[in-house]
């Protein structure tokens, strides 16, 4: 995600959605990535990081919190929470991360509100998202699927956590989600979370009239990453 620091698409978009939230320990660098948001949407079923995430909101006038999962529909479903503090917990049961990540298990499974996020933004009179951040374990086909064709429209970048392999039962793959999104998102890029698990990470996705305002560096940009490369030269005696 850091390298979309300075990029000059980022500059621009003003309303982010966050699926899956959990604490959002990211909102320093997100303010970073994205300096002009106006508004921000996060979504979390789980009471625990609701609280961090009602703390954030309290500080911080721009985010807005909904305690639901987003999905494909409006109603219930079964959430599948795990013991590494929830992190890898979803509306679907664990697939191969098992075999990858044998320390993690499911400790309960709850039943939570499911919204589809066109729904719910209507509802309450939002402003729909220019951008989104999706880390929601194996379910992105689900919440991306379900996206109408006006947000569809909207939507300029998606951050989304996708995997070469089914990790999780049922989910979707990264080249179902390239199909999904296509021809109007281009995949900019896959990289894996963990070196050691090449078959899981997060991909960029940018609408195809945006793709090269996403490559082009701002002029500030250019001069932070110049500048960075000079210390590293010095460090070295370069």
């Amino acid at each position: 995600m850091r390298e979309l620091r300075g990029r000059r698409l980022c500059q621009e978009l003003k309303v982010l959605a966050v699926i899956g939230a959990h604490r959002f320990d990211e909102l320093p660098l997100v303010n970073k990535l994205f300096p002009s948001l106006e508004a921000i949407y996060v979504f979390e079923p789980l009471s625990e990081p609701l609280q961090a995430l009602h703390a954030l909101a309290a500080r911080d006038g721009r985010i807005r919190v909904f305690p639901v999962a987003i999905a494909d529909r409006d109603g219930e479903a079964h959430f599948h929470v795990t013991n590494n503090d929830g992190e890898s917990s979803s509306l679907l049961r664990l697939g191969s991360h098992r075999e990858h990540f044998p320390e993690v298990r499911v400790a309960q499974t709850l039943t939570v509100p499911t919204r589809r996020l066109d729904s719910l933004l209507a509802e309450n009179g939002l402003r729909a998202p220019d951008v989104m951040i999706v880390d929601v374990q194996g379910a992105e086909l689900q919440v991306l699927g379900a996206l109408g064709p006006a947000l569809r429209d909207t939507l300029r970048l998606i951050y989304t956590e996708v995997s070469l392999e089914a990790l999780y039962a049922g989910g979707g793959l990264l080249a179902d989600v390239e199909a999904l999104l296509a021809p109007r998102f281009a995949n900019l890029g896959f990289a894996p979370i963990n070196a050691q698990v090449a078959a899981h990470g997060n991909a960029v996705f940018v609408a195809q009239e945006d793709v090269s305002s996403l490559l082009e560096l701002t002029a500030r940009e250019q001069v932070r990453r110049a500048y960075h490369r000079w210390k590293q030269r010095r460090r070295r005696g370069g």
